[in-house]
């Protein structure tokens, strides 16, 4: 029987022509975008711009910025994404058309993280995120504001931090290790009701949990821009699922332990408030009841708990490597509170109007080492325009406050760290500028804003008010460069030496 060559073939060359047809289709969609939507590079077929950019993707976006303008359109793999990197664009976004790009992209990670989208910080916008965000607020308020989170501080946080920095005087320290116990102590009791010392295992457990996180998440997971690839046996994804699985159950065991010693008429913290809003809808049958579930609960206490830590370790971290840098701004600081508070109490919010300087060098830090240089995405809930442009309902929308805040036409000599910006000529606190957002802006504003800057304010003028830190004789001094991982710019490792002073 002889073979039929010419009909093989010619059915090789059908399937070949099939596959390289699907490859061409397939590559000119992945590169493919709306007509109107904003300029930008065309990236590569299938993987978009995705392998020409770097860990900070801020200032990669200011330099694409310089090339395409203030608006332009990139691709992450599959997804559109349109970054804004000037403050007018910004506003039209957030603040004049704020429900059009309220909504969070649904990715991979984030699917892991929040149990299937039931926090506040990356779920979409919807009914039961504005009931937990009212809750949220509300807990903050309650316990965690005025003479309340001065006592958090005065009684319960910053003594330990006092007692290790009195203990190292004269030595070289390293302090974010420091600022991460301290912040948690005030945290964990706004949360929770506890506090931890550096010797406890469970401090050592949070320490391994963040820097592991860290390490693996960098500034988002593969499987974010290829979900298929879940599927796939990578060591990266069983890491990330292994850490958020671990540090989940440590908020469900908290919150379980508060849940069985549930007392209506003792409710204490954030966990306690929590249930009680949950036991008062059961009780009156509303229906708000599934949107209280135990897994939304824990994955709010979650919020608050991780990104409460995060950002202000990290500030007051930078505070130091600017104190260092700068020892003129770091005597002036000492000195307004020598006059104003004196050296025999804390500093309260109290004081806050008399210590403009010291209120001044907050927002300096804020603004020229914004920690969340880049916003959480947002994504345009329906079809909308930015600048002109047209972006499409599903559309990722990237927030650059970094670009903001480097605005050479907002700010002069942006990159010159410069407190007396933020103070008028008789050296009062200047009103809040417009494009000073380090908490970002619009309905999606930074949940923790209300917490952060009194906390912030209160932690800063307690440290500098007993102690001076300096360089490490015979080294360099600490780097103002910065690695922005996990959403958070960081500063590098590095020790100082820390004095008493007096």
């Amino acid at each position: 029987m002889l073979l039929n060559v010419d009909g093989i073939f010619g059915g090789c060359l059908t399937y070949l022509f099939i596959a390289v047809l699907v490859i061409v289709l397939l590559s000119a969609w992945s590169v493919y975008r709306p007509p109107g939507m904003p300029p930008g590079p065309r990236g590569y077929p299938v993987v978009g711009s995705l392998f020409s950019l770097t860990d900070n993707l801020h200032l990669d976006f200011i330099k694409l910025g310089k090339k395409y303008g203030d608006i332009f359109t990139i691709k992450l793999g599959s997804s559109l994404v349109v970054v804004l990197n000037n403050y007018e664009l910004i506003k039209e976004a957030l603040v004049k058309k704020p429900t059009d790009f309220a909504g969070r992209p649904r990715t991979f990670s984030g699917d892991i993280v929040t149990e299937g989208f039931k926090d506040i910080a990356f779920s979409d916008y919807s009914p039961t995120w504005k009931l937990h965000r009212k809750i949220a607020h509300q807990a903050i308020r309650a316990y965690a504001s005025g003479e309340k989170l001065e006592c958090l501080l005065r009684e319960q946080a910053f003594p330990l931090l006092q007692k290790v920095l009195e203990e190292s005087d004269g030595k070289p320290i390293q302090m974010k290790r420091l600022f991460l116990l301290t912040v948690n102590n005030i945290i964990g009791r706004l949360c929770f009701g506890y506090g931890l010392t550096l010797e406890d295992e469970e401090f050592k457990t949070i320490i391994r949990l963040f820097d592991e996180f860290t390490e693996i998440v960098g500034n988002g997971l593969i499987t974010d821009v290829f979900s298929f690839m879940q599927y796939f046996p990578m060591k990266a994804t069983r890491d990330f699922i292994r850490i958020n699985d671990e540090a989940l159950e440590f908020i469900k065991t908290k919150f379980k332990e508060h849940k069985e010693n549930y007392d209506k008429d003792n409710v204490q913290n954030l966990a306690d408030h929590l249930i009680h809003e949950q036991m008062k809808a059961v009780q009156e049958g509303v229906g708000d009841i599934e949107k209280l579930t135990d897994t939304h609960l824990v994955q709010t206490l979650a919020d608050l708990y991780g990104a409460g830590i995060d950002t202000t370790t990290e500030t007051m971290d930078w505070s130091v490597v600017y104190m260092v840098r700068y020892p003129d701004v770091q005597t002036k600081v000492a000195m307004e509170i020598d006059d104003v508070v004196g050296r025999d109490r804390l500093p309260l919010l109290s004081d806050r109007s008399k210590l403009p300087y010291c209120d001044a060098v907050i927002h300096e830090l804020m603004r020229i080492r914004t920690v969340g240089p880049l916003a959480i995405p947002h994504k345009a809930l329906v079809d909308s325009t930015i600048g002109g442009f047209s972006v499409p309902r599903d559309t990722w929308v990237l927030i650059n406050l970094w670009a903001v805040h480097m605005d050479e036409k907002a700010w002069e000599n942006p990159n010159h760290f410069k407190p007396e910006r933020f103070l008028n000529e008789d050296g009062s606190l200047k009103p809040k500028a417009d494009n000073f957002m380090p908490f970002s802006a619009g309905r999606r504003v930074c949940l923790g804003e209300s917490l952060a800057k009194p906390e912030l304010f209160l932690l800063f003028t307690a440290l500098y008010q007993r102690f001076t830190f300096s360089p490490v004789p015979g080294r360099d001094l600490p780097s103002l460069e910065g690695n922005a991982r996990a959403l958070i710019l960081r500063a590098n490792k590095c020790e100082v030496v820390v004095k008493r002073r007096y």
